[in-house]
């Protein structure tokens, strides 16, 4: 049984950083011999927070190893790339590069609106473990079951929003018996940034041993960065659901999409208990979610069925 931890220096040494802050520019004044006065100091050109997707691992450590790039984390395993701070020239410089496969902006990431639903009666889930990226875990609810594993923003695991309880706790109804991993990514303000989010899914990818499931409850759509994560998840053999619209939809190689993603992670969970060795496609097929190649009609009379109901998390 997983131990839980209390301590904030045990997130902190877990954290996958390469360098904590942005290195700060200052100007030093130039003497000019023919008046002995000062210029004008050159003001530092602002610089922005960005995502860099390298083409491969191999392209991505040959750009973190260059000390042009002030590198705030660098992802291992979700992705090639890591998050950094670019003036414009230095923007044009990366897009430019043929190392580089996307650049996009260090936005913020929210929870997702979504549905309860109310799911068939499955086994417990005994023996699978559920990842729940979010804003954190009230783990006291839970019992030893849940725990704290990983914190990207550098706190304790807390849950100061209640958006991840609520997701574990409908991952609990669906899976009674499964363990519950909490993995922060959002803050106490409600939202979280991408560089976040990526280091959450680069831990799961790194330590998620099998049968698991990830649950993203939160807004994903838009970013090349985090679909090239979850992606990587998938790849690796843990099923993935992560917020969209409608019942369930997923394609060879993807998420799950689905407007309950926690409840169908927990779905997923009581399915592996009974087949430990099944793969994201194979859930996908017993989940009747629909493929890119036509939807597969729903049946009220399989256990397999999730029926939705609308509501919060």
């Amino acid at each position: 049984m997983p131990r839980r931890f209390g301590l904030p220096s045990l997130y902190l040494a877990a954290a996958v950083v390469t360098a904590a802050a942005t290195a700060v520019t200052t100007a030093v004044p130039l003497m000019t011999p023919a008046s002995g006065l000062a210029a004008r100091p050159r003001h530092a050109e602002p610089a922005h927070p960005y995502i860099v997707t390298a083409r491969d691992r191999a392209a991505a450590r040959d750009l973190v190893g260059e000390v042009r790039w002030r590198v705030r984390r660098y992802y291992t395993a979700a992705l090639p790339g890591f998050a950094t701070v670019l003036n414009a020239a230095e923007e044009a410089e990366l897009r430019a590069d043929p190392r580089v496969l996307a650049l996009e902006p260090d936005r913020a990431i929210r929870p997702a609106p979504g549905r309860a639903a109310t799911p068939a009666r499955t086994p417990g889930g005994r023996g699978v473990t559920v990842y729940v990226v979010d804003s954190g875990m009230d783990v006291d609810r839970f019992g030893d079951r849940a725990w704290r594993a990983f914190d990207a923003t550098g706190g304790t695991g807390h849950d100061c929003t209640g958006h991840g309880t609520r997701a574990a706790r409908a991952v609990a109804a669906a899976a009674p018996h499964a363990r519950i991993a909490s993995v922060r990514t959002l803050g106490c303000h409600g939202a979280g940034r991408l560089s976040d989010v990526l280091a959450g899914l680069d831990w799961v990818r790194r330590h998620a041993r099998g049968p698991a499931v990830t649950s993203v409850p939160l807004d994903t759509a838009g970013s090349p960065a985090l679909t090239t994560a979850l992606r990587a998840l998938v790849r690796s053999g843990v099923f993935v659901t992560a917020t969209g619209p409608g019942a369930c939809r997923t394609a060879p190689g993807e998420p799950a999409y689905t407007a309950a993603a926690p409840h169908l992670a927990g779905a997923a969970a009581g399915y592996l208990e009974s087949h430990p060795g099944a793969n994201p496609a194979d859930l996908a097929t017993w989940l009747k979610c629909p493929s890119v190649r036509g939807a597969i009609r729903q049946n009220p009379s399989r256990s397999s069925n999730l029926l939705l109901r609308t509501g919060g998390l």
